[in-house]
């Protein structure tokens, strides 16, 4: 049977950000990156779904795991638990990276690159304006980031500058040498967005979004970027094509769905316990971890714990991964959508969160008791055991005869419950 290439390359950048949030769990303090949450979910995720999950080298071509330096931990972790791999290119691959690359330069060192650099600055002032009062402004997230990496990233022994032992931490190629230039022309507006001093490290950041992203088009994998790099690329146009990207994001899109359908059809009676439920359940980015877990490791162990964690979620999801890499053709892509479906349907019936209608037999069962026994005139006395039992068995149990729904049924059961606590 064919399988679709469900492999997926995410950057070092995004793994700093899960590990500040999974540090921050354990020490009980909130996350000094503002994209750590978000990171965390989309890592968590890339590794439960995706077939096998890669890491780019900021300079290498073939690295071996040492090439990283000693951070971030939970990179080390991931890669001794042989959950991470880091990205190699052979000759071929290369040379194809190197063309891509050269595309990539030349747009950002033309009158649309520096257009571009300046709109994504443009931007984030604009995201502040339309989501004020709702969330963190774009721009001081941003500013935040930077400040972070200096502190934490930059200046830790063992860290960025072990990836990227040069003079300034900025890549002497023609990336960090845009990146160099463009923080000079844009000091200005890179001022109100980045950390004092910190320009320069913003613009080769978003710069080595690029070349990963011509890395992994020249390898065949799929790219999930840091959520600012992405935003960067999404201004330049360079969303990969082919390889089943979009079909593949799409299907996680899918499962998180089912969450967004249930707090929609809950409404507001139900609403904290559906909030606790994405914060139990894997699938959507949530913990793996028990309260008692918290606060009595060090970094390293607490790490360990959890990359263990990680496995054993991964093989329990093996159906769904499975059925994910069989998905070859749009019709294999409707029917999983279809059958992911199915669950939701019976999750909202099932959770109390829908109003279940009766078949045509059950309506005549219930006007069989019905014509026995009435409690009052024209109110039917409807047997207790038998509804009950009805109820309980479709709380449960799963109709779906696919191994990976009730894979999917019984893990929103289960956090329902633990949400219930």
């Amino acid at each position: 049977m064919r399988q679709a290439n469900t492999d997926v390359l995410i950057d070092v950048t995004s793994l700093i950000s899960a590990e500040e949030f999974l540090l921050s769990q354990n020490r009980g303090s909130a996350p000094s990156d503002p994209f750590a949450r978000q990171c965390f979910v989309e890592a968590v995720q890339s590794l439960i779904f995706m077939s096998q999950v890669f890491v780019a080298h900021p300079v290498l071509h073939t690295p071996q795991p040492g090439d990283f330096g000693d951070r971030p931990l939970l990179l080390r972790a991931l890669m001794q638990a042989g959950l991470l791999r880091p990205l190699h290119l052979d000759p071929g691959q290369q040379q194809a990276a190197a063309r891509l690359e050269a595309a990539s330069v030349h747009d950002l060192e033309s009158i649309k690159g520096i257009t571009s650099m300046a709109r994504f600055v443009e931007q984030a002032f604009v995201c502040d304006e339309a989501s004020a009062g709702r969330q963190t402004a774009l721009s001081v997230r941003i500013k935040d980031w930077s400040a972070f990496q200096e502190l934490q990233v930059r200046s830790t022994a063992g860290h960025h500058g072990d990836r990227i032992p040069t003079r300034d931490g900025v890549e002497e190629d023609a990336f960090g040498e845009w990146a160099r230039a463009a923080a000079v022309v844009l000091s200005g507006p890179l001022g109100e967005i980045a950390a004092p001093g910190q320009g320069k490290y913003l613009m080769a950041t978003l710069a080595r979004g690029m070349k990963y992203r011509a890395r992994a088009e020249a390898v065949g994998v799929s790219y999930q970027s840091h959520p600012m790099r992405r935003d960067f690329s999404l201004t330049f146009d360079m969303t990969r094509q082919g390889a089943g990207e979009d079909q593949v994001l799409d299907l996680i899109q899918s499962v998180r769905g089912i969450h967004t359908t249930l707090s929609q059809t809950a409404g507001q009676d139900e609403m904290h316990r559906l909030q606790l439920l994405q914060m139990e359940l894997p699938l959507l980015g949530g913990r793996l971890w028990a309260p008692g877990d918290v606060g009595s490791r060090s970094d390293a162990a607490w790490i360990a714990l959890i990359v263990n964690r990680i496995q054993h979620y991964r093989t329990r999801a093996a159906n769904l991964r499975s059925a994910v890499e069989r998905c070859v053709t749009d019709e294999d892509y409707v029917r999983l959508a279809r059958d992911i479906d199915g669950v939701k349907r019976q999750l909202l019936e099932r959770l109390g969160l829908r109003k279940v209608e009766l078949s045509a037999m059950e309506r005549e069962l219930v006007g069989t008791v019905a014509s026995v026994a009435e409690a009052a005139p024209g109110v039917p006395k409807v047997s207790g055991i038998w509804f009950g039992a009805r109820t309980l068995g479709k709380q449960l149990s799963f109709t779906g005869a696919q191994p990976f729904q009730r894979f999917l049924y019984r893990e929103f059961v289960d956090a329902w419950k633990r949400a219930g606590r």
